[in-house]
């Protein structure tokens, strides 16, 4: 009787740790997991606009004599965008990396590594570091230095595994980097007057209006007067000629 009830204990004990194919061990890793999991604050890979000037560049002079040669301009007034983006990365502040590990994982000086995102360990904050294995992330605090336990991303959390790891030399560490590019669009408002010689008798400009354009493309217009001195308008812009050959014009902007 007594050696009935120890085998009937055993089948039971079998009975709860298969349940069919699902295994009662692989729940409980994933329960005692979830103590260390922490949630994780993922981050843009774009980089970010940070902000939009618009430069406005002239090269003309009013009420002075000068010279334009053929096929150079006479006076430009250009209106450019300039886009500035902002991106959040480290940077390795000595040779070294991580060594105690299956996988090294070795930085040379000032080499950058983006971010992927930040979580919050024992109250205190760490970016993330990706590292060569897929999923798997060096925890980076906010004065560089490098946490003692990698992590490894699961879905939306981040998972602190049980090994320690070295860092060679013992102090190596990271430093924060925010790296800043800027785009520098075509025109997007403007004029640019060119003038292109002698034909047929006629002096030839062209004019480009940047005015509603949408940075690629503006309105381009093919003007011609006849060679003679005096003083014509093109544009919002009045110009006199003082002489004009095929090669070059003579001229003075009256206006801005």
């Amino acid at each position: 009787m007594k050696k009935t009830a120890v085998l009937l204990s055993i089948l039971t004990m079998t009975a709860c740790v298969y349940a069919g194919d699902v295994s009662v061990w692989d729940a409980r890793r994933e329960w005692v997991e979830s103590f260390n999991a922490y949630p994780v604050e993922f981050f843009n890979q774009e980089p970010l606009l940070l902000k939009t000037e618009y430069i406005t560049e002239k090269n003309h002079k009013v009420n002075e004599v000068l010279t334009a040669y053929t096929g150079y301009s006479m006076f430009s007034t250009k209106m450019f965008r300039k886009d500035y983006y902002i991106s959040d990365k480290v940077k390795a502040a000595m040779n070294g990396g991580l060594v105690g590990s299956s996988a090294p994982m070795m930085f040379k000086t000032n080499e950058e590594i983006p971010i992927v995102g930040q979580v919050r360990v024992d109250n205190e904050d760490y970016v993330l570091v990706p590292t060569d294995l897929d999923g798997f992330v060096m925890l980076v605090a906010r004065d560089g230095s490098v946490y003692d336990r990698l992590g490894q991303i699961r879905g939306k959390q981040l998972v602190l595994l049980a090994d320690q790891i070295l860092m060679s030399p013992d102090n190596f560490h990271f430093s924060p980097v925010t790296a800043t590019t800027v785009n520098e669009t075509e025109p997007v408002q403007g004029y640019d007057l060119r003038y292109d010689g002698i034909k047929n008798g006629k002096m030839v400009f062209n004019f480009m209006d940047y005015v509603g354009s949408d940075g690629k493309s503006g309105q381009f217009d093919v003007i011609t007067f006849p060679k003679k001195r005096g003083n014509y308008r093109i544009g919002d812009f009045v110009i006199k000629v003082l002489n004009a050959t095929p090669e070059k014009i003579d001229y003075m902007l009256l206006n801005e």
